[in-house]
This record gives C-alpha cells, sequence and structure tokens, in this order.
C-alpha cells in the first residue's frame, strides 16, 4: 500500500523540469555534416564554428519557436460514433524565430536569398552594397539549435539538429523609435536524404549525468 504523496514523491522529477536560460542558433551550408555529438567529454562542447557552422546571432526573448503538426485523417465504421482508425498523414515542422542582430553576410544572405560571395565593403566608408533580388533563391541549409540550463556542475545542454531547412516566411523588418531592427524569420524542416530523419535531437551535460537513473536511458557500449 501507498499514499498519494508516495507515489507523487516516486513519480515526480522537478530537477528534470528545466528552462533555457541561453540558446544559439547556426547554420551551414548541406555539405557540412551534422554532429553526431555535441560533446568532446564532460562539460565540452565540439567547436562548432571551426566545423563551419555560422551563427544566427541575438534573438528577441520569445526565443525560438519549434512547430510540429500532426495531421490525421480518421476512418468512421458503421454503428460507431468514435473513428475506428486514424493514421497520421503529415508532420509538417517548422522554427520560427525573430533577429535583432544586423549585417551578418550568411544571415543576409539567408533572408534575402542571394549570393554575396562576390559582394565587397568599402574600406574607406564601410559601405556594403547589394541589390535583392525579384525571385529569392530557395537555398536549403544546415541549422542547429542548442539551449542551456542550469550551473555548471548541474548543466543541461538541448539541442535540435536539422538536416535541411528553408526559409518559407518572414524577412521583412521595422525601423522605429523603439526596440532594435527585428526579422522575424520561419523556416520549414524536410526529411534529410542523407540522415533519413527531419529532427535529430540532443540532451546531455552534467545535470543528465547527475539524474541518469532517472532518466531512464542504459549506458552506451564504449
Amino acid at each position: 500500500m501507498a499514499t498519494f504523496a508516495e507515489l507523487q514523491n516516486q513519480a515526480d522529477e522537478r530537477k528534470l523540469v528545466r528552462k533555457i536560460q541561453k540558446a544559439v542558433a547556426l547554420i551551414a551550408p548541406r555539405d557540412v555534416e551534422l554532429p553526431e555529438s555535441l560533446f568532446t567529454g564532460p562539460g565540452q562542447l565540439q567547436d562548432l564554428h571551426a566545423a563551419g557552422w555560422l551563427p544566427l546571432g541575438i534573438v528577441t526573448p520569445d526565443g525560438y519557436t519549434f512547430g510540429r503538426d500532426v495531421e490525421t485523417e480518421d476512418i468512421d465504421g458503421l454503428g460507431y460514433a468514435s473513428p475506428v482508425r486514424t493514421d497520421i498523414t503529415r508532420v509538417p515542422r517548422s522554427i520560427t524565430t525573430t533577429l535583432i542582430e544586423s549585417g551578418r553576410k550568411h544571415v543576409q544572405e539567408l533572408i534575402y536569398g542571394t549570393d554575396l560571395s562576390t559582394a565587397t565593403m568599402d574600406p574607406n566608408t564601410g559601405e556594403v552594397v547589394f541589390d535583392e533580388p525579384d525571385m529569392p533563391a530557395n537555398r536549403e541549409y544546415r541549422l542547429l539549435v542548442l539551449g542551456q540550463d542550469g550551473p555548471a556542475d548541474e548543466e543541461w545542454v538541448l539541442g535540435k539538429g536539422y538536416g535541411t531547412v528553408s526559409l518559407t516566411a518572414g524577412g521583412g523588418n521595422s525601423w522605429g523609435q523603439e526596440g532594435a531592427v527585428a526579422t522575424e524569420i520561419t523556416l520549414n524542416v524536410y526529411s534529410d536524404d542523407e540522415l533519413g530523419t527531419p529532427v535529430r535531437h540532443y540532451m546531455g551535460g552534467t545535470g543528465a549525468l547527475r539524474y541518469k537513473d532517472v532518466l531512464g536511458y542504459a549506458d552506451a557500449e564504449g
């Protein structure tokens, strides 16, 4: 026999309630490999910059919204008020965020769908000039979004890796007296041919090690 309080104590673990305190998003050409692991050792992350990943920069406090819509088709049966079968037909996925850094070349290429490899800066004035194409190129990228929570001795790092994304909405911005110049973007997610999956999920850090028994995953074979 057990009391409700005992059942709740066995069922709940408040240390698994996480909040993303810091986050970073990085994009890369599709010839850059999506990491098999984010870590090189306890508390040590891969050098993603050296691997060819480029930052999207600071975003608004809303952070990143990961859309995942499950669309279904019901089959009704004679004499049944509820469906007798439900099939999943589509799972559109997306990432939405609002950028508040301005000027990075690779971000401008993403937003405007253009190639700026030949664009240059005037060394005397700091001026850069480029023309926005009438029809943006639907260029595909790889994307990593990493989030961090907790102190160093109990740190959690959560990540989402996407083998193929492209800009499908946003790119406009506003100039006004209040707030930074902000550009909201939405990236659609596709199932990557090489990876065979639309999303790779990462979770690790010293916090995950501390609460490994609660998480329930078996140790990888060394």
